[in-house]
C-alpha cells in the first residue's frame, strides 16, 4: 500500500539504488532482436562544480533515453567525463595553488589525476542523484588508457590520409593558458577603446601618412603599410617607404584590395601579427615575421624601451610617447568586438610556431553535405553549423602547449628531422617516456626527440562516437551502432564538437556520426546571462534544489524548457512541480483504492469511459509525436493537461459508480475501474519519463503485482484498446462542459457542490449523447431531474437547501 505522504529524501535515494542493483537501464549486447538506439552523450567537463545549466541540458536528454526504452528500443545510453587536457590544468592549479609549468611533467600529471578523481566521483554521483539513466558500465573518461588509445589511433589515421600536418603556420594564442587554441575555441567581447590616429613620415618628405589603429604596441612588427589599389588619396604615395612611428625604421606602401577605404583613414598598418588580415598579408606577401609579444603576452626585445612590459601597459606608455613627440594626431573613442579565449576570457594574439593541424578548410562543401544529411532539432539550429562552416579561416589546430592531457603518439628524429609516428600495436604511447622500436626511416639514426604537446582536448572529444562505439576494437559492435541515433548538446558546441565530430566521422569513415542532433537551450541568470561557473552567477545549488525539492520536481523543470531556446531560471516551476507530484502520488492513492484487487477484463464500456480512453489515445499520439520531434516539454504539456482533466473531471464524473454500485450497478463500476486502472497505468508510464522515483514508488506498490514486471521503466508506453463514435471527443467533451456550468452556477449562488437541484435543462447539439450520460451528470451534481434538448443552454433550477 502507499504511504499516507510520499518521502521524496529516503525514496530517491532508495529506487537509485534499486535501479543499479536490477540493472533496469542495462544495454543488453546481446539482444539482436530489439532495434538499438544509441545516444552520444556530451562528457561534462571535469573543471569544477557542475550548475543547473547542466542538469537541465543532460534530463532533456536523458528523457529521449527513457522514452526510447519504453518504445521498444534496446537503449545504448553511455556517459563520459572529459578530464582531459586545458580545463583540468586550470582547476589543479586553482585548486592546488600550483602552476604546471613550475613542475616536473610526472608530478603534475600524477596531481591532476588524483583531483579528475575526486570530482568525476562527484559528478556521477550528482548525475545519479538527479535520476539520470545512463547504463553506469559504459562509463568512459577521455584520459584513460582505452580513450587515449582510440584518440591516439584517430591521430595516426588521419595522418596515414595525409589529412593531419606539421607546419609552421599562425595560430591563435592565449597568453594567459600560454598554449595555442582553435578558432571554434574563441568568443568575442565588446571592449571600449581608442582609435589612435598616427603620422607615419614618407621618406625623404615632409608628408606623412595618417594611420588609425587600436593596437600601437604592434609598431615594433610593422611590416608595411596597405591602402586600396582604387584609392586615389593614395596612389601617388604607393611604392614609397614611411617612417614607423617612435622606430628608427621604414615600410613600404603597398597595395591591397582588402584594405578597407571606409575605415579608419583607408590606409593600414600590417604587423605580424595584429589580426586575421594581416596573417593572410603574412602569407600572400611573403613578409617577414616581426615578434612584438612574447608567448606569456609582454612585449619583446623588439619594442625596445617597452621590453618587459605587458601589451596593454606598453600601449598606454607607447601613447604618451607618441603625443609628446607630435606623432598621435587625435583619438577617437571606440566601442569594437574582439576575440578572446573563451576558457579564461583573455584577448586572443597571433603568435608563429610549429604546429599540428587538420585539415578542415579544403573540404568546407564535405562538411555542408554532412550537415545536411542529418536532421537537426530545432532545424533552424542548422543555420549555426552552416554559418559555422561558411565562416572557417584556419584549419584546426590540435596541438597544445600544455602539461596534462593525451600525447601525440610522435616522435623527431634528431639527426634529419623526420616525423616518426607510433605503431598501432604499442598504442597508448607517452613518447616522453618512451621511443621508437625501429631506427629513422631517412636517415636510419637512432636518437629522437619527443613531441612535448598535447593534442587538444576537442581532438579526443570529437572522437566519442568511436569511443562508445568500439572502432578498432569490437568491429561488429561499431557497425550495430553506427551511425549513432543521437547527438544531445547545448547551442554553444555546435562549432566545437558536433563539427569536428563531422570532420572525424567523414575522414575515419565516410559517413555522418549521428542521425539526428538534439539542441537544447541555456539556462540564463538574467536577460542575456549565461550561467557558468567561470562566472559564479548560478542562483542555485543542484544539491540544494534537490534536498530543497527532490530530483522529480527538479526534472520537471528541466522539462519546461523548449528545444533549443534559453530560459531564465526561477523557482515557479519548482513549485508547479511540487503541485503535480503531490497531486499525482494522491490521485494515484486514491484511484488505487477502487482498483485494489481488480483483475482488468473486457467489459461493455459507458459512455463516458470511451470518451476518457479515447482521449488517453488522442493525448498520447500528441506524446508520441511531439517526442519523436525531441520536443520533451511539449509532451509534457500534453501529458499533464490531461492528467488534470482526467482528475479535476473524469474522477469525479465516475466516483459515484465506483463509491456506490449498490445503486448504479456493477457493469458500471466495473466500466470505471477498466478505465482508472488502465489510465492511471497508462499515465504513470509516461510520467516515470520526467518523474522516475515517484511513478516508481506508485508502481512498486499497486502494478507491481498485476504487471509482474521489476520496474515501471520496463513497461511499454502504448494504447488502450478501445472502440468509440468517431466524434465521441466532443461529445464527451460537451458533457464536462455542461458539468462545469453547473458547478459554476452552484458557486455563483454560493451553494455546496452537493447542494441538490430539482431540475437542470440542456440544450445542446449532442442531445443522444448527453442524454446517455445522463446518470453521471446527475450524480456528480446531484440533480434530480436532467432535461436534455436540442440548442445550446444550461438552465439551473430551484436548489433543494437542506
Amino acid at each position: 500500500m502507499l504511504e499516507n505522504k510520499y518521502d521524496y529524501k529516503n525514496k530517491e535515494k532508495h529506487w537509485q539504488a534499486y535501479w543499479q542493483e536490477k540493472g533496469v537501464y542495462a544495454f543488453d549486447k546481446n539482444d539482436k532482436v530489439k532495434p538499438i538506439y544509441s545516444i552520444d552523450t556530451p562528457p561534462p567537463t571535469v573543471s569544477g562544480k557542475i550548475h543547473i545549466g547542466h542538469i537541465f541540458s543532460y534530463s532533456q536528454a536523458e528523457f529521449v533515453a527513457r522514452y526510447k526504452r519504453m518504445r521498444g528500443y534496446n537503449v545504448f545510453y553511455p556517459f563520459g567525463f572529459d578530464d582531459n587536457g586545458l580545463p583540468t590544468e586550470l582547476l589543479v592549479e586553482k585548486e592546488r595553488g600550483v602552476k604546471a609549468y613550475s613542475m616536473p611533467r610526472e608530478e603534475f600529471t600524477k596531481t591532476c589525476m588524483e583531483v579528475v578523481e575526486k570530482y568525476i566521483e562527484e559528478f556521477k554521483n550528482l548525475f545519479i542523484s538527479v535520476g539520470n539513466s545512463a547504463d553506469w558500465s559504459l562509463r568512459y573518461h577521455t584520459v584513460s588508457p582505452d580513450v587515449q588509445r582510440t584518440s591516439q589511433l584517430s591521430f595516426l589515421d588521419l595522418y596515414k590520409k595525409n589529412k593531419v600536418y606539421y607546419a609552421e603556420a599562425p595560430a591563435l594564442w592565449c597568453t594567459k593558458c600560454r598554449t595555442a587554441i582553435a578558432q571554434s575555441e574563441l568568443e568575442t567581447k565588446e571592449i571600449e577603446t581608442t582609435f589612435n590616429h598616427l603620422k607615419f613620415f614618407v621618406e625623404g618628405s615632409s608628408e606623412y601618412l595618417e594611420i588609425a589603429t587600436t593596437r600601437p604596441e604592434f609598431l615594433c612588427a610593422c611590416d608595411c603599410v596597405f591602402v586600396n589599389p582604387n584609392d586615389t588619396r593614395y596612389a601617388h604615395l604607393v611604392g614609397k617607404n614611411v617612417k614607423v612611428p617612435l622606430y628608427d625604421f621604414y615600410v613600404p606602401i603597398m597595395t591591397d584590395d582588402k584594405a578597407d577605404m571606409e575605415k579608419g583613414t583607408g590606409a593600414v598598418m600590417c604587423c605580424t601579427f595584429g589580426d586575421q588580415t594581416d596573417t593572410q598579408w603574412f602569407k600572400k606577401y611573403n613578409l617577414e615575421y616581426k615578434v612584438a609579444i612574447d608567448d606569456a603576452g609582454r612585449m619583446t626585445e623588439r619594442a625596445g624601451k617597452y621590453a618587459g612590459l605587458k601589451c596593454k601597459e606598453a600601449r598606454v606608455q607607447i601613447i604618451e610617447d607618441l603625443k609628446e613627440q607630435d606623432l598621435l594626431i587625435k583619438q577617437d573613442a571606440l566601442v569594437h568586438q574582439v576575440s578572446v579565449h573563451e576558457r579564461c576570457g583573455t584577448e586572443m594574439e597571433i603568435n608563429l610556431k610549429k604546429q599540428w593541424f587538420i585539415k578542415t578548410l579544403e573540404n568546407k562543401e564535405e562538411w555542408r553535405k554532412k550537415g545536411d544529411e542529418i536532421t537537426w532539432y530545432p532545424s533552424f539550429m542548422q543555420a549555426r553549423y552552416n554559418d559555422w562552416v561558411e565562416n572557417l579561416m584556419m584549419d584546426w589546430c590540435i596541438s597544445r602547449q600544455k602539461y596534462f592531457g593525451i600525447p601525440f603518439p610522435v616522435w623527431y628524429c634528431a639527426d634529419c628531422g623526420e616525423i616518426i609516428v607510433a605503431t598501432e600495436e604499442d598504442l597508448p604511447v607517452n613518447p616522453l617516456s618512451s621511443m621508437p622500436k625501429h631506427a629513422c626511416p631517412k636517415c636510419g639514426g637512432n636518437n629522437f626527440t619527443p613531441e612535448t604537446d598535447i593534442l587538444d582536448t576537442w581532438a579526443t572529444s570529437s572522437v566519442t562516437p568511436q569511443i562508445n562505439c568500439k572502432w578498432q576494437v569490437d568491429d561488429e559492435m561499431y557497425k550495430r551502432l553506427m551511425p549513432m541515433s543521437l547527438r544531445p548538446n547545448a547551442h554553444d558546441i555546435i562549432r566545437t564538437w558536433d563539427f569536428y565530430t563531422i570532420v572525424k566521422g567523414f575522414y575515419h569513415s565516410q559517413m555522418k556520426p549521428w542521425e539526428n542532433v538534439m539542441i537544447s537551450g541555456f539556462v540564463m541568470a538574467g536577460q542575456g546571462e549565461k550561467i557558468s561557473k567561470s562566472k559564479g552567477n548560478a542562483k542555485a545549488d543542484p544539491l540544494q534544489l534537490l534536498n530543497d525539492f527532490g530530483a522529480d520536481v527538479t526534472r520537471y523543470w528541466t522539462a519546461t524548457g523548449s528545444l533549443g531556446r534559453d530560459i531564465i531560471f526561477g523557482d515557479e516551476q519548482f513549485k508547479n512541480g511540487q503541485k503535480l507530484l503531490n497531486k499525482l502520488y494522491n490521485a494515484s492513492k486514491f484511484v488505487w483504492q477502487f482498483v485494489e484487487g481488480y483483475t482488468p477484463k473486457t467489459v461493455e464500456l459507458l459512455p463516458m469511459d470511451k470518451w476518457l480512453l479515447a482521449k488517453f489515445n488522442a493525448m498520447q499520439d500528441n506524446f508520441v509525436r511531439y517526442f519523436e520531434k525531441y520536443e520533451v516539454g511539449l509532451a509534457m504539456g500534453e501529458l499533464e493537461s490531461f492528467f488534470w482533466n482526467f482528475c479535476d473531471n473524469y474522477v469525479e464524473l465516475v466516483k459515484n459508480r465506483l463509491y456506490k454500485p449498490e445503486i448504479y450497478g456493477e457493469q458500471a463500476k466495473e466500466s470505471a475501474q477498466y478505465v482508472c486502472y488502465n489510465a492511471l497505468l497508462g499515465m504513470l508510464k509516461m510520467f516515470a519519463i520526467y518523474m522516475p522515483h515517484v511513478t516508481e514508488e506508485i508502481y512498486q506498490n499497486t502494478f507491481a503485482g498485476h504487471v509482474g514486471e521489476v520496474s515501471i521503466h520496463k513497461l511499454q508506453i502504448e494504447k488502450i484498446p478501445v472502440e468509440c463514435e468517431e466524434n465521441i471527443l466532443p461529445m464527451g467533451d460537451e458533457v464536462i462542459n455542461i458539468v462545469s456550468r453547473v458547478r459554476q452556477s452552484k458557486s455563483e449562488n454560493k451553494v455546496s457542490l452537493k447542494t441538490i437541484i430539482k431540475e437542470v435543462k440542456v440544450g445542446t447539439k449532442y442531445a443522444t449523447f448527453v442524454n446517455a450520460c445522463d446518470y453521471d451528470i446527475k450524480a456528480v451534481m446531484s440533480i434530480q431531474n436532467l432535461i436534455v434538448q436540442d440548442g445550446d443552454f444550461v438552465e439551473v433550477g430551484e436548489f433543494v437547501m437542506e
